[in-house]
């Protein structure tokens, strides 16, 4: 009989088709073979005739459970029958058993959890009937052959070799799972190069016309100029490290270019800390580039994926994001929980990654926590996926001096300044203001005394409820006034970013106070006279100068002052907290030094970096472990494995289901919900039509992906005991009511949130 996967889909071919572009997104680790016979076995299981009459009931519109016939266990059972490695049979065994869902933990209560999985009735797995319709052959010599190779490079590189396998894992469930969606939606995979020459051109076109106006112009111009002859250096991890206002932006996007022209890479990804740096890093690039179709240049920051974890239909399927545009903007959030988690619709992306220009920006704002698991993951996709990373920043942290470094290239700086040079870019001089704590009344006291004096001035905050307070403070100084924080959605920052570049523009000036939080201080480009930055880490206070003077308009260095803020409410910030604690030891040990210098920052850092050296592995909930351990050698995991069985465990240990649900980036679940500003409700409607297809929908997400605001669990819960406070749009988002946004000022509006 004829065996089909799904409607008008033979088994076979779905099976082959899905090997086939595995084995062609895999080839880069050299593992190509490895994700061949995963795809060929992931969906044995539908060999059967259980399978078949499931299928030709579902299609028949009767009553069906999906998932009520089992499809993938079998493959996996194949595997452990038919590989005797035991480390290549936990890897392969664990991506088809798991397609459909997330990858399991290894071992589970002493035992090998796939023995478990597998151990099932015949009259449930129909194992006997499926091998016997299909059993492909597998050449164990040729899997051993591309897994040695992996351990070899491994071991040469000086690396955790069960952590880099376990990245592997996840390197090969990525490809499985996005060959078998891009087959099932029909999906034709272009791996074309992109014109690299063609955007090289439009990028040089729109450099030809800064003006060099002043000394720091110049500087800016040589940086990147060397930035661009960097691009035909072999691939590797480079650093840039320039100050604060020196066109890290374009200077990066020029190495990267040219890098990817000369690498044939498929891709350029730029990684953020903070939205407001995305915003307008998306801003300048859509400036420097013709997108009309909107295929080049993808932003994907928001959680915009079905909000239904378990609505697997081919549709919403196609509504998870490939990461398959040339240039892509994206956060630190949303890379690390791509490779930290096990589920399909995250790691589909993973291979993607690879063979890429990665350019992490303002890198000093990666949190401590994630240390070790993001030097694993640039380590893994520089020496298996083929990738190059470039680490930005003005404070250049200490990554590759941690017990787990990332392994820089030779001479990894790509710029190099002269003292003189750095002389130029001296804009502001640092005023600690921290002997005594200041209120919200005492800070808008210092505020009116420089909008007096005629100098447009920004206050940052480490919370939303000190901004708030302090602005609602400043309210009676006469000026023009911005409000910033992350309750505002992308465009209506981006709308609030417009105003103030146009009062501060010296053109057009007008006396501006703008009370932000942090998401202002890094990688922003607008300059103000004076900046009043709440005491916190010396990286942090360092990149709030560089909003100050910025361009060296005022020949005369201005003031950043740093202001103890009274009754501070820091538990949930512990960062923010141990910087504020190290900046304050560091104020008291070079009291009279040039706090801006190269001697003052990699002091912070040395004791940043010492004093929580122990956090850098991430510590689970209960402190028992930790999410690198977990990972890699999993030593809980082992002993149980033996306690129970009396032998040692020979195959891949790694947890990686109890680590994906241990790990957060920040802490606490966030949902983005779809605000109503600009044009949202316009795209929603558009949304609503239903002649769109799934790729016209993810357009239309990827569009709203700027009008939402992140909130967690709790506030979203709060909102959603509210009649008509949220909404949910065809089970894929939220969207808010108008009653709980303010579009002139604050965005979310909290307070009505909590009078419900």
């Amino acid at each position: 009989m004829t065996y089909y996967a799904r409607e008008n889909q033979e088994l076979l071919n779905h099976l082959t088709s899905t090997a086939n572009l595995a084995k062609s997104f895999a080839s880069v680790l050299d593992c190509g073979y490895t994700a061949y016979i995963t795809g060929m076995l992931h969906d044995l299981g539908k060999h059967t005739d259980a399978f078949q009459d499931y299928l030709k009931r579902s299609l028949a519109g009767e009553d069906v459970t999906r998932g009520e016939v089992i499809h993938a266990l079998q493959g996996a059972r194949y595997v452990t029958e038919n590989i005797n490695d035991v480390v290549i049979a936990d890897i392969i065994g664990n991506v088809i058993a798991s397609h459909h869902g997330g990858l399991f933990d290894n071992i589970t209560n002493g035992e090998r959890t796939i023995f478990v999985k597998i151990n099932k009735d015949e009259d449930l797995l129909h194992y006997a009937e499926a091998i016997h319709e299909f059993s492909p052959k597998i050449d164990q010599a040729k899997l051993r052959e591309e897994i040695l190779n992996f351990y070899h490079k491994s071991q040469k590189r000086k690396l955790n070799l069960p952590f880099m396998l376990h990245l592997l894992t996840k390197m090969i469930y990525s490809c499985v799972v996005d060959a078998d969606r891009c087959n099932s939606a029909g999906l034709e995979i272009s791996e074309v190069i992109p014109d690299w020459g063609n955007l090289i051109q439009q990028l040089e076109k729109y450099l030809a016309g800064f003006s060099e106006i002043n000394d720091i112009d110049k500087i800016r111009k040589s940086m990147s100029e060397q930035c661009q002859r960097a691009g035909c250096r072999q691939q590797g991890i480079y650093t840039l490290s320039v100050p604060t206002g020196g066109g890290k932006t374009l200077s990066s996007l020029r190495f990267a270019l040219e890098h990817a022209k000369a690498h044939k890479l498929k891709r350029i990804i730029y990684v953020i800390p903070y939205l407001s740096i995305l915003d307008q890093t998306a801003e300048k690039l859509h400036e420097v580039f013709a997108d009309e179709n909107g295929e080049l240049i993808l932003e994907h920051h928001s959680n915009m994926e079905p909000l239904d974890e378990d609505d697997k239909e081919e549709e919403y399927r196609m509504l998870t994001s490939r990461w398959d545009s040339p240039i892509i903007l994206t956060t630190m959030v949303q890379f690390l929980e791509t490779i930290y988690s096990n589920k399909a619709s995250k790691l589909r992306k993973f291979h993607n990654m690879s063979e890429a220009v990665l350019i992490f920006d303002e890198i000093q704002a990666l949190p401590i926590k994630c240390t070790h698991l993001f030097n694993g993951a640039v380590n893994f996709l520089q020496t298996f996926g083929k990738s190059t990373i470039l680490l930005c920043t003005a404070t250049q942290p200490h990554l590759h001096k941690t017990e787990r470094p990332v392994l820089l290239s030779d001479k990894s700086d790509i710029v190099s300044i002269t003292p003189k040079e750095l002389k130029i870019f001296e804009r502001v001089h640092i005023e600690d203001q921290t002997q005594s704590a200041m209120d919200h009344k005492q800070i808008a006291e210092l505020v009116k005394t420089q909008i007096e004096q005629g100098k447009s001035t920004l206050v940052i905050l480490n919370t939303k409820g000190d901004a708030r307070g302090v602005y609602e403070q400043c309210k009676p100084i006469l000026c023009e006034k911005a409000f910033l924080t992350t309750d505002l959605c992308p465009a209506h920052r981006l709308d609030i970013l417009d105003r103030l570049r146009e009062n501060l523009d010296p053109k057009t000036k007008r006396v501006t106070l703008c009370v932000s939080t942090q998401l202002i201080e890094a990688g922003v480009d607008v300059s103000f006279d004076c900046v009043i930055r709440a005491e916190a880490g010396l990286d942090s206070i360092i990149q709030a100068a560089g909003r100050c003077n910025r361009n060296k308009e005022n020949l005369t260095p201005q003031s950043v002052f740093v202001v103890d803020v009274e009754n501070e409410k820091l538990l949930r910030l512990p960062e923010i907290k141990e910087g504020k604690s190290i900046t304050a030891r560091v104020f008291r040990e070079k009291q009279g030094a040039n706090l801006l210098s190269d001697e003052v920052i990699n002091l912070f850092y040395k004791y940043f970096f010492y004093d929580q050296k122990m956090k850098m592995d991430y510590n689970t909930k209960n402190s028992l472990t930790t999410i690198y351990s977990l990972l890699s050698n999993n030593p809980l995991g082992i002993v149980a494995y033996r306690n129970r069985n009396n032998e040692n465990y020979t195959g891949l240990p790694s947890a990686f289901r109890t680590a994906a649900e241990e790990f957060s980036v920040i802490d606490g679940v966030q949902t983005g919900i779809v605000v109503p500003y600009g044009d949202a409700l316009q795209l929603i409607e558009e949304f609503h039509e239903k002649h769109y297809s799934p790729k016209d929908k993810m357009k239309i997400l990827k569009q709203l992906q700027k009008y939402t605001v992140s909130v967690y669990s709790h506030d979203l819960e709060k909102l959603d005991r509210v009649e008509r406070a949220v909404s949910k749009i065809d089970d894929t988002f939220y969207l808010l009511s108008k009653d709980y946004y303010d579009a002139d000022e604050q965005g979310l509006q909290r307070e009505a949130m909590l009078s419900d």
